[in-house]
């Protein structure tokens, strides 16, 4: 499964300098969420805790491609836990 994402979804450029910024799933990337929702499944199976919040609208952009989007917090931001 990590081997998919190292294989299929960009990193940021060298110079990039994420700080605080937290990397978020373009809904449209699919295939990516579909991987993810996969590998939370396989960590929650092997007694590993993994919490997924969705956001539906994010501030201070500082980064993004056409799968994810990197984002410094932001008390606009529109976030939501799921379980």
């Amino acid at each position: 499964m990590l081997n998919w994402f190292n294989a299929n979804l960009p990193t940021p450029p060298k110079h990039f300098s994420a700080g605080r910024a937290i990397f978020w799933f373009k809904s449209n990337a699919e295939e990516t969420v579909r991987n993810i929702w996969e590998l939370v499944y396989l960590l929650r199976q092997h007694g590993h805790f993994a919490e997924v919040h969705k956001c539906r609208r994010l501030g201070n952009i500082c980064w993004e491609d056409r799968f994810q989007v990197a984002a410094y917090p932001s008390k606009l931001d529109g976030k939501i836990t799921v379980q």
